[in-house]
């Protein structure tokens, strides 16, 4: 990703947002990219540049609390109705009106978000990994847990609550090296015992657990995401996580006005599932977009032979999926 195509905007609430953008050719939409943690949008760079050859324009900024973007340790900043005010803002600055809205982790969220409170700006959106976050009622997260453990036999989000505590952020720079191994492993089951279970990452961070990496992820790759967040911190990032566990992101979400509570039925969607996740599990998507309420939508989905880091190991697929689904369905339904 070219670096003189990044650009920086204040948002209507004050906060500045960097994001890349790289124009559209005639003709063409603007793909808006957001990113989950922890990450910036340097993990667009194997995808991005695949997507601009196509002629597509991209804007992927860095989402709020991680890299050049402003970093408010307060979890009320982080609510999804002002940050989707901010995404807004952001598609102002660059001049672009409509967009297909591409999410990645908790940019699913971002994006599903954004759907539900500014529809008029979405032409499509698509999800990699996680699929469309609906609203629900809030429900205390022990609860949910255990729900979980009813469901599935096991917990997916428990390391939520780690990332919840007060100290995470000096445990997680104590132990970087191992965060890195953690958060990308060689063998993505590891995510089944060292990281999903309530005190499994915590746990693993304070043996100072290390393993190799996946072919995906170069030396330099972990060189600049330390450097990034040895500088960063981590306190503005697991915000994401503690507005979750508070209940706030679920009582702001109880202001969407109940016609708003999907994406626009006009918008196709893509669900792009990873087959090898153990966290946010494909047949969790599956399940979200076969569901009664999406039986009226277009829907595509697909599956990548991948662990959750899919736009970074599989850029070339998702890139032929993409541009096919747009081109044959999205480009056939929508008025740029």
């Amino acid at each position: 990703m070219d670096p003189s195509l990044y650009k920086e905007t204040q948002t209507s609430r004050g906060l500045t947002y960097r994001y890349y953008h790289a124009p559209a050719r005639a003709g063409r939409p603007t793909l808006l990219l957001c990113h989950g943690f922890p990450s910036t949008a340097h993990d667009w760079r194997r995808l991005a540049p695949r997507l601009q050859e196509r002629g597509y324009g991209v804007v992927a900024p860095d989402m709020l609390g991680f890299g050049g973007t402003a970093k408010p340790t307060d979890p009320a900043a982080y609510v999804p109705s002002a940050m989707s005010r901010d995404l807004a803002d952001v598609l102002d600055a660059a001049g672009i009106d409509k967009v297909v809205a591409i999410g990645h982790d908790w940019g699913a969220k971002a994006v599903s978000r954004l759907a539900n409170w500014f529809p008029e700006r979405i032409i499509a959106a698509a999800f990699l990994a996680v699929p469309y976050i609906s609203v629900t009622p809030p429900i205390n997260f022990e609860v949910f847990l255990e729900m979980q453990r009813k469901e599935l036999g096991f917990e997916t989000f428990g390391y939520w609550l780690f990332y919840s505590e007060p100290d995470a952020d000096a445990i997680l720079q104590a132990h970087l090296d191992a965060f890195v191994s953690l958060a990308w492993p060689h063998d993505p089951e590891l995510w089944r015992t060292r990281f999903a279970p309530v005190g499994a990452l915590k746990r693993s961070l304070l043996e100072d657990f290390t393993g190799p990496l996946p072919a995906y992820v170069s030396p330099a790759d972990k060189t600049a995401f330390v450097e990034t967040f040895r500088r960063n911190g981590f306190t503005a990032p697991t915000c994401w996580y503690k507005v979750m566990t508070s209940g706030m992101s679920a009582c702001d979400d109880e202001q969407i006005p109940y016609e708003r509570r999907l994406p626009p039925q006009s918008a196709p969607l893509f669900f792009g599932g990873a087959k090898n996740d153990y966290i946010c599990l494909a047949q969790t998507g599956y399940a979200v977009f076969g569901s009664e309420v999406f039986k009226e939508y277009s829907v595509t989905t697909k599956e990548y032979d991948a662990d959750h880091w899919l736009i970074l190991s599989t850029a070339d697929e998702i890139a032929r999926d993409l541009d096919a689904w747009i081109e044959g369905t999205v480009l056939k339904t929508s008025r740029l």
